[in-house]
């Protein structure tokens, strides 16, 4: 991934969060949003290893859009990243909202509590979880990391190490210690060991960006998608 990095940025970047999006497989839909913005195509990564598929997208020099689809092809997230500062990303952020509408943390909060896959639910709001600890999140994973089904603990083990917040490490520990699977227990040693590199040197600088739909995401969904449809069909038409 280093030298599709350094072909988008220069500089080590600033970066959003996840901004996780509500439908499987969004490629066709960022593709859709970068044609009618005129971003330019900057590059891309097959799924592979363990990595997720990537396309990168230049806004202008310094401001790129990156979309992630990892192993779930319904978990998939856009960020946005600038060498320009952190002051810069906020509009395009904005952008980013307005036109795929992805979940807002109280949404991904209450993914954790009532989607009909748990599991999934669990995934996206690790994936999308701010990047300062937020006891909300936090004592929801920590509710799932005692769920009696393994799998929604396992998820719960996973989410809290893709946050990268210290503060779970001394839940992932418990459950390593206590678990009565030992196959949970082999996955929170070894997430216990995968938390730190989370927040290693050398990755974005993360940036808060606030919810542009906090109270009625859901509903203006529909809406922006049909928005895009047109877009879709005929970038599909002339590919």
């Amino acid at each position: 991934m280093a030298t599709l990095e350094s072909q988008a940025v220069a500089a080590q970047p600033h970066r959003t969060r996840l901004f996780v999006l509500r439908m499987p497989r969004a490629r066709w839909e960022f593709v859709a949003v970068a044609h009618l913005h005129g971003w330019s195509y900057v590059g891309e990564r097959p799924a592979g290893a363990g990595n997720p598929h990537v396309i990168i997208m230049e806004v202008l020099p310094g401001i790129t859009v990156w979309y992630w689809e990892f192993d779930d092809p319904r978990l998939c997230a856009v960020t946005v990243d600038s060498t320009l500062g952190p002051e810069s990303i906020e509009p395009f952020a904005t952008l980013v909202q307005a036109t795929l509408v992805p979940f807002t943390l109280t949404e991904l909060v209450e993914e954790i509590d009532n989607a009909s896959d748990r599991v999934l639910g669990l995934w996206r709001a690790g994936f999308g979880a701010p990047d300062q600890v937020d006891p909300v999140f936090l004592s929801r994973f920590s509710a799932a990391a005692a769920a009696p089904d393994p799998a929604v603990r396992t998820a719960a083990i996973m989410a809290m190490t893709q946050t990268g917040w210290p503060q779970c490490g001394p839940v992932i520990e418990e459950i390593a210690r206590t678990d009565s699977k030992r196959a949970v227990r082999q996955v929170a040693r070894r997430a216990i060991q995968a938390l730190p590199a989370m927040r290693q040197e050398g990755r974005p600088v993360p940036v808060s960006v606030p919810d542009l739909y906090p109270g009625h995401a859901r509903d203006l969904y529909p809406i922006a998608m049909r928005k895009l449809a047109a877009v879709i069909d005929s970038l599909r038409q002339n590919a």
